[in-house]
């Protein structure tokens, strides 16, 4: 049996290809940094509005709870069976005022579940609770 021998000329790499997919990646990331850039962060002069109003700052209600499980709102001392009273009296006076609840390590988690009962039985359960980020979050990672 004869053997055909095919010659198929030189072997060789085409680069043109390759180049072209580098230069559009680059470009993707390029313009992906240039996005990610925020606007504050630019040196821009804003034009002044005659019609606009400013933003208010809202000043948050802090129901704190101590160590002994003592409860100040606002800095007031207050017992737990006034506490709905007194939010909803501030809430009066700033509707959009949000209730951020800070409670000591030290204290009774008691405290807080009922705490937390009553103003949600008063229709204020839209709260939040202060916490400090601790070593063990940080070292794993999260970001929030």
């Amino acid at each position: 049996m004869r053997r055909l021998r095919r010659d198929g000329g030189e072997v060789r790499i085409e680069l043109t290809p390759m180049i072209d997919v580098v230069f559009l990646l680059l470009t993707f990331f390029v313009f992906s940094i240039v996005m990610m850039v925020r606007a504050d962060v630019l040196n821009v002069e804003l034009p002044e509005l005659a019609s606009g109003v400013p933003a208010e700052r809202v000043e948050p209600i802090t129901i704190a709870v101590g160590g002994d499980g003592g409860i100040l709102i606002n800095r007031d001392a207050t017992a737990m069976e006034s506490v709905v009273e007194v939010v909803t009296g501030l809430r009066e006076e700033s509707p959009n005022a949000p209730i951020v609840l800070a409670v000591d390590v030290g204290s009774s988690s008691g405290v807080l579940i009922e705490l937390a009962d009553r103003l949600t039985g008063a229709g204020l359960g839209s709260f939040s609770i202060l916490g400090q980020r601790g070593d063990s979050a940080a070292e794993d990672g999260g970001d929030n």
